[in-house]
């Protein structure tokens, strides 16, 4: 999972080129191949296969830095993203940081670059009660009914779920009309849903569901929930991504042992802590 990159902003969510370059060279080398998210769609659901080593590259909040820096180095390397658009915003000239433009995600797509929906315009902190601070009553927009202060009084369930239908279904719609394909992919803002978020989400066709939950994923997820690994933050260097990978996917294999072997042995699925930091 990647945000912006940029050789002059610095922030928790922003790398420079360079080391979005190195990245790339680093997986390449440790043998990894990077498919498309189509492609792990086709995989979960049964209907393909996938390399050894295979990683997703994703994006989130469709910043124009995806056009400048990220596509021609990963069009370099013959390598595929997926970038999720806060829809509203593409080609504003008010963003503070720009974003990408419909003829640009055209241009990348037609090259084998995939955009889906980052939400239409809930992609926002807001107050689910009142009180203070303020920073306590806050949470992401499409995680719960929010607090309407107009009206002294917070969304109804049956408000808080027209608004959600609202919002994904303008973002499908929106993108499937300017794409030209089906939007069946969704990333949640800040990875925050609901259980009555998520059904909204399934009702209106979303498919895969894209978290910032940690994880690796593999044919046992039959919900369509994706995790990612953080990737781009300026202190993930290309050392420490691999580390990761390399962690989750031992966590993964030893999910996947103890999945075969709990009808024999039903302790194996008790829950148990172990410090994994030191490995």
């Amino acid at each position: 999972m990647y945000h912006h990159i940029s050789d002059t902003s610095r922030g928790p969510a922003v790398i420079t080129p360079r080391l979005f370059q190195a990245h790339l060279d680093t997986l390449k080398k440790e043998g990894y191949n990077v498919i498309s998210a189509e492609r792990l769609a086709r995989f979960l659901s049964g209907k393909d296969t996938i390399p050894p080593k295979a990683v997703v590259i994703t994006f989130d909040d469709g910043y124009e830095s995806f056009y400048t820096y990220a596509y021609p180095e990963l069009k370099k390397r013959n390598m595929t993203a997926t970038c999720f658009v806060i829809v509203k915003s593409v080609g504003d000239p008010k963003e503070r940081i720009p974003k990408l433009t419909w003829e640009q995600m055209r241009e990348m797509q037609a090259s084998g670059m995939s955009f889906y929906p980052h939400s239409y315009d809930s992609h926002y902190q807001a107050r689910f009660a009142p009180g203070v601070p303020a920073a306590r009553y806050i949470r992401p927009a499409l995680a719960g009914p929010i607090w309407l202060g107009k009206l002294n009084r917070r969304e109804t369930q049956e408000e808080y779920e027209a608004r959600v239908r609202a919002d994904l279904l303008k973002a499908k719609e929106v993108m499937e009309m300017e794409l030209g394909r089906p939007m069946d992919h969704f990333c949640w803002p800040y990875g925050a849903d609901s259980p009555t978020a998520a059904r909204i989400a399934r009702s209106l066709g979303y498919k895969y569901l894209y978290y910032i939950r940690k994880g690796l994923n593999d044919p046992h997820i039959t919900d369509g929930f994706i995790r990612r690994i953080n990737a781009g933050s300026p202190d993930v260097t290309p050392e420490i991504l691999i580390r990761k990978i390399e962690k989750y996917s031992l966590l993964t294999s030893a999910r996947q042992w103890c999945l075969a072997l709990s009808p024999l042995y039903p302790a194996l699925l008790k829950p148990t802590f172990v410090a994994l930091e030191s490995i």
